[in-house]
């Protein structure tokens, strides 16, 4: 779809003309030696920070303008009927991105305003056993118009649009098919407008929306086009403009609400990949909480004791479960009474912040996977809880805050009570300054120490990070950066073989389902060639891609293993790039370019639900012992299906643009 052009900034390659199938890319570049579990204070007091459980961080973070919301096929948007959306006889253009991965024969709806009665409908999208099909009601008759071919399990681009007389379906910016309705009225349906489902859980799309805009009143395309490479703006008349931020929100100046139903989720896998290779600067980094023993202290300091003066305490957060956490606590048990600040999410759902008799609950629940912004901040006496740049609510806090015991992130005071399960990026302590005291656009880069700053955790401290920016990985085990033995680059993944790898959060963006990908590495054995999986998965229909018995073989976690290719004998000390490929339900194997075997008959689904593992075929199961250099995993595209020349240089960071 994209063309690739101009170098890489970062590793001088020529940008990846399918870096927006890039679902994880590690180069392994650091310090010798390093891993993913020292955290750091950036604020000039530089306080030691002690991490509990297995606490890790990593690339993944609220920053960045690229992105989409992911449907599971239980979870769709709402939005309440308006007259932005009655199309009349008006000119429109409803587009977007769309990466379905459903398997159903029936129809999964995209975007659609329906009542289920023809002659009181509006409009709807859907992927129709994979075609993308565009429906209108007017009068009493319906007009649908297909496109020809599956579309699922990549992306593709669609724009929807009435130029006078004419409906027009673009797919990829090509016309798939055109019908006349002369002057009639498309009638305005007093139902929901719907993203992902109808009728309130009908035909619910599973697979991931990116930039969804509907624009009423122009025909923005009226011939073939290329689809835009970046994110779509909100153009003169744009009714609606979604799917496209780190949370779930309408940026177009209609500004509408957007109720979720289910657990629908924001990704940074989107259809543009990316023009700016990775950078802390720019795009920071988050620490990850598992729910399960993870949280981190500061010591005990004065800097944490805000007494009488104004105080500014924010973050943000990206929640995996939504009841009884608390993320944020400065208290020791026994002081109970001392007057602190505590906030977190409760068994509501929503938001709260306490200090002694004083309570702010957010006005609505927090929906998981999206990131918010939070900000508790005290000017004079009052004090305002702030959500994503808007007031929750404001009491009156004169309190003398002497507390001055650590700071705990990720769970209540008594280890193990409330913890929290997700990530938090940039949190930020400023004693004696009310950051906001009005309305304000959450921050669009990482935070700085400002004067005052007590505490700054900017999370990108971590050695062993995904430069696609899409997880966060522990390093289990000694799993370290080593700089001694390198394929390209300045380090390499060192795995000695006994319960070293890395493990990362489940996403849906490592779930290959039934559709296309690519796996590949460079792999280096050390003086004894062992038996170790380059990737696995955790749970049931999960991905295990190892070397076992002299030769590659693939399988699924809960059943054996699908393809069993030629033998191969490495040789110690030396490395080898290797990749496995499937390419319409064809799986084949390479060692250094040279396909090894395949398989026409791989069309298992496979879905991660645990999370990834790296240097082994799944948690301690075949560990690899020796060093991976470059490893990247492509979803919803076969990058090798015959002999190739292996890749001379380290992979891109960037592309397609």
């Amino acid at each position: 779809m994209f063309a690739a052009s101009k170098t890489d900034s970062v590793s001088g390659a020529a940008p990846d003309g399918q870096f927006n199938y890039v679902t994880m890319l590690l180069h392994g570049d650091g310090t010798n030696g390093a891993q993913n579990n020292t955290f750091l204070d950036s604020s000039t007091n530089n306080f030691t920070i002690t991490r509990n459980g297995n606490t890790t961080q990593g690339s993944f973070s609220p920053y960045g303008s690229n992105w989409s919301n992911y449907f599971d096929g239980s979870s769709y948007l709402s939005i309440a009927d308006s007259s932005s959306f009655a199309l009349g006889t008006n000119n429109f253009t409803i587009e977007g991105w769309v990466f379905g991965t459903g398997t159903t024969s029936g129809a999964e709806f995209i975007i659609g305003q329906n009542t289920g009665t023809a002659s009181t409908s509006s409009f709807d999208i859907r992927l129709s056993n994979g075609q993308i099909q565009a429906r209108v009601y007017y009068d009493v008759s319906t007009v649908a118009i297909n496109s020809s071919s599956n579309l699922r399990n990549a992306w593709n681009h669609f724009a929807f649009v009435r130029n006078g007389s004419d409906l027009i379906l673009y797919v990829n910016g090509t016309s798939v098919g055109t019908n006349t309705i002369g002057s009639s009225s498309i009638t305005d349906s007093s139902a929901l407008l719907q993203i992902g489902s109808v009728l309130s859980g009908s035909n619910i799309y599973s697979g991931y929306i990116s930039n969804l805009r509907i624009v009423n009143g122009t025909a923005v395309y009226t011939g073939a086009f290329t689809p835009s490479t970046t994110p779509l703006t909100a153009i003169t008349n744009t009714s609606l403009l979604t799917c496209k931020s780190n949370r779930f929100i309408d940026n177009s100046t209609s500004a509408f609400a957007l109720t979720l139903t289910g657990t629908p989720s924001v990704q940074r896998f989107n259809p543009f990949g990316t023009s700016t290779a990775y950078s802390t600067s720019v795009i920071g980094g988050s620490g990850y909480f598992d729910g399960s023993g993870d949280y981190l202290d500061t010591p005990t300091s004065s800097a944490f004791a805000f007494g009488t003066g104004d105080f500014t305490s924010e973050l943000w957060v990206y929640l995996s479960r939504s009841n009884g956490t608390i993320i944020y606590e400065p208290r020791s048990s026994g002081q109970e009474n001392n007057p602190s600040i505590a906030y977190g999410v409760v068994t509501s759902g929503k938001f709260e912040v306490i200090t002694g008799s004083v309570q702010i609950t957010s006005s609505s629940s927090f929906a998981i996977a999206q990131w918010h912004h939070v900000a508790i901040v005290r000017s004079g006496t009052t004090l305002t809880l702030w959500v994503n740049g808007t007031s929750q609510g404001t009491s009156t806090l004169s309190t003398n805050l002497t507390n001055n015991d650590r700071i705990r992130v990720g769970d209540y005071f008594t280890a193990g009570s409330y913890p929290f399960q997700g990530y938090v990026s940039n949190l930020r302590v400023v004693k004696g300054t009310a950051v906001y005291t009005s309305a304000f656009t959450p921050p669009t880069a990482p935070l700085t120490a400002i004067s005052g700053t007590s505490l700054l955790t900017n999370f990108t401290n971590g050695a062993i990070f995904d430069n696609a920016m899409m997880d966060n990985l522990e390093t289990v085990g000694n799993a370290q950066i080593s700089t001694s033995v390198v394929k390209y680059g300045t380090g390499s993944l060192a795995f000695d073989g006994t319960g070293d790898y890395l493990r990362g959060a489940n996403i849906p963006n490592l779930a290959f389902g039934t559709g296309d990908f690519t796996v590949e590495c460079w792999a280096y054995w050390t003086a004894t060639v062992a038996d170790g999986g380059f990737l696995g998965s955790v749970g049931t229909a999960g991905f295990d891609f190892s070397y076992l018995e002299g030769t590659l073989r693939i399988g699924r976690v809960d059943t054996a293993w699908d393809s069993t290719f030629s033998s191969f004998t490495p040789t110690a000390g030396v490395w080898y790039h290797i990749a496995y490929t499937r390419s319409s339900g064809t799986a084949r194997a390479f060692v250094n370019g040279t396909q090894v075997g395949s398989n026409s008959t791989n069309n298992n689904s496979y879905s991660p639900i645990g999370g990834v593992i790296i240097g082994s075929g799944n948690v301690g199961d075949r560990n690899f012992k020796g060093y991976i250099d470059d490893l990247r995993i492509t979803k919803g595209y076969a990058r090798y299906t015959a002999n190739f020349t292996a890749p001379t240089a380290a992979f891109s960071d960037t592309g397609p643009y």
